[in-house]
């Protein structure tokens, strides 16, 4: 109950016991029957008051009941008739008995209710951790797959590549300058390096490399992530801004493994902005882990790709491999830390965690 609610339900029963006690003081003493009545009904607000406050609300309110009944007892029994006098005394310890018990059942049940209320959040909180979980080791299991069939690709395509590349830049020496089939030379020569630059995402994804970890102020590393993004972002209209928490404590990483996630994550949110706007870089702390934000304001995450977002060669770009956020994914994970991505009203957020 509210506080407004718990008042108000306070003062009715306190007001229905009053008037019970009026009754009692307007009703001449030879109409017994009605009094004994009126005492029964006395058990009506002490009830209720045991069955939502618990043991004292229930001892409260007979304490409450007692006092306003046993001046008419004193008054009108103790002198005319001591036997119903007496009766009524012991009607007074009822009060008590009956307050004390049903406040303690009350009490009971409303453990018993805490109880299970506590059970299903640790319940929902079990399933979502379960869900996680499988969700990630099913995600652990196609990378592995896909990292397998890779260093397949990649061996088998990267010398046949070079073959090529060779083979038309000795094609190209022998075209005249002016001749439109240099133009082709070249176009060929784009789209094998375009191959070359997809088949190398590939190894990337396949052989992650090893971790060199030290110690590393996260703001420093922010701080040169963005200076390396600042002229592309310039060209797009694109402003950045630093929200630095100070202070920070050196985290133990891979200092350039964790820069390759923030480019990635950088360029991404200037391609999401072809018209201009913001990217927020924020560092911030989180008890022993500390968080860095990548937010821009952008048109966002579409809903129904937002689940499937770090899956491999997923990807809303035309000439995308569909490989950076797998990628990234991969090297915080390395890191024991944890990369997320959140659809904004303004926009998309992206959180690395790391300990």
């Amino acid at each position: 109950m509210s506080k407004r609610t718990t008042s108000i339900t306070i003062i009715l029963l306190a007001a229905t016991i009053l008037f019970i006690a009026a009754l009692h003081y307007l009703t001449p003493v030879n109409s017994i029957v009605l009094h004994q009545v009126y005492q029964r009904i006395y058990y009506i607000p002490i009830i209720l008051a045991a069955f939502w406050y618990g043991l004292r609300g229930g001892l409260a309110a007979a304490t409450f009941a007692a006092l306003s009944y046993l001046p008419h007892i004193l008054l009108h029994w103790q002198h005319q008739n001591y036997e119903y006098a007496l009766n009524q005394y012991a009607e007074l310890s009822l009060f008590f008995v009956i307050g004390a018990v049903t406040g303690w059942l009350g009490d009971q049940k409303r453990r018993e209710h805490d109880r299970a209320e506590r059970i299903n959040l640790e319940l929902q909180k079990a399933y979502s951790d379960l869900r996680q979980t499988v969700g990630q080791l099913l995600q652990s299991e196609r990378l592995s797959s896909l990292a397998e069939i890779a260093s397949g690709v990649v061996h088998e395509v990267r010398n046949p590549l070079s073959a090529i590349k060779g083979a038309v830049e000795i094609l190209e020496k022998d075209i005249p300058l002016e001749s439109p089939r240099r133009e082709f030379a070249q176009i060929a020569k784009a789209e094998v390096e375009r191959i070359n630059k997809l088949v190398t995402e590939f190894l990337k994804f396949a052989r992650p490399p090893v971790l060199s970890k030290s110690p590393i102020c996260v703001n420093d590393l922010l701080d040169s992530t963005i200076q390396l993004l600042e002229l592309q972002a310039a060209k797009a209209d694109v402003k950045m801004i630093r929200e630095f928490a100070p202070d920070l404590p050196e985290v133990d990483i891979d200092a350039e493994q964790i820069k390759q996630v923030l480019l990635n994550l950088g360029i991404n949110a200037i391609e999401a902005m072809p018209t201009g706007g913001t990217i927020t870089f924020r560092s911030r702390s989180e008890g022993q882990t500390i968080a860095i934000d990548v937010g821009d304001t952008g048109s966002g995450i579409p809903p129904e790709i937002l689940d499937r977002i770090f899956d491999p060669f997923l990807t809303t770009k035309e000439k995308g491999s569909g490989l950076g956020l797998s990628v990234a994914q991969r090297i915080v994970a390395q890191h024991e830390g944890t990369l997320i991505a959140e659809r904004r009203p303004s926009g998309t957020r992206f959180t690395i965690t790391l300990g």
